[in-house]
């Protein structure tokens, strides 16, 4: 497919899933300038002040919700506000998570994972400083693209999520039961924490283990969003750290 020109218009054609496959739509983004490069969420934010006023789409940019603009581009996970476009992209629903509505998610199921998780003692010099290590992980805006092929988190959905109805799913208000690179990341932020005791390190190495740590042996990794080294950063250490009981 060509970039069109059309009475002086630069228009770049591309195609909006909305919640299901068979709303897929084809929507022509006119640019600004013919060296505009467009992010996928100046596509979708066009589109809805033009021709699809009732799409649905997140974004947090100056809502200190950075994150939450995460869709798949031709099938791959993108945060939206930083992934440039081209003509013939495809934009979708991330299909990790189960679809609300057109490019809406329900993330909630996620942080419920680690809901009343106590792990912080209080009687530790609250002047320490965290390692670098643990800085390094606070880079983490989740956006949850690291669900992408992950087999811990796709034992959530037995009967696949591809259809996407949500009666068929766990319901995400009870956490799901299998973790995911995000909520390993947590855990490690713990056990990285100087103010976390020995036994708050103890019972965030478990926690990771019945989220299905053991998944994560023979996996070949997983990819950050915001380039992140969860592999070596997360997956790796907390591996190591949870030897002896897997």
């Amino acid at each position: 497919m060509t970039q069109n020109i059309n009475k002086n218009k630069i228009l770049v054609n591309i195609e909006i899933v909305r919640g299901d496959v068979s709303k897929s739509i084809n929507y022509e983004y006119t640019k600004r300038s013919e060296e505009e490069r467009p992010m996928a969420l100046d596509v979708l934010m066009q589109a809805q002040n033009t021709t699809i006023p009732d799409l649905a789409f997140r974004y947090g940019c100056r809502a200190r919700n950075c994150g939450v603009c995460t869709i798949d581009i031709n099938d791959r996970p993108r945060v939206a506000c930083r992934a440039r476009v081209k003509n013939g992209d495809k934009l979708s629903a991330i299909a990790t998570l189960p679809v609300l509505s057109d490019l809406v998610v329900r993330r909630d199921g996620i942080p419920r994972q680690l809901r009343g998780l106590k792990t912080t003692a209080t009687g530790n010099d609250l002047n320490v400083e965290a390692p670098k290590e643990y800085h390094e992980l606070t880079a983490c805006i989740e956006c949850y693209a690291c669900l992408d092929k992950c087999p811990m988190h796709a034992k959530n959905f037995d009967k696949g999520i591809t259809n996407k109805v949500m009666e068929d799913l766990p319901n995400p208000e009870d956490g799901y039961k299998y973790g995911n690179p995000f909520s390993l990341l947590k855990l490690e932020r713990i056990c990285l924490d100087p103010l976390t005791s020995d036994q708050g390190k103890e019972i965030a190495i478990q926690k990771a283990v019945d989220l299905g740590l053991e998944s994560c042996i023979a996996c070949p990794g997983c990819k950050c969003g915001v380039g992140i080294d969860l592999k070596g950063k997360v997956i790796k250490p907390i591996l190591e750290r949870a030897k002896d009981k897997l």
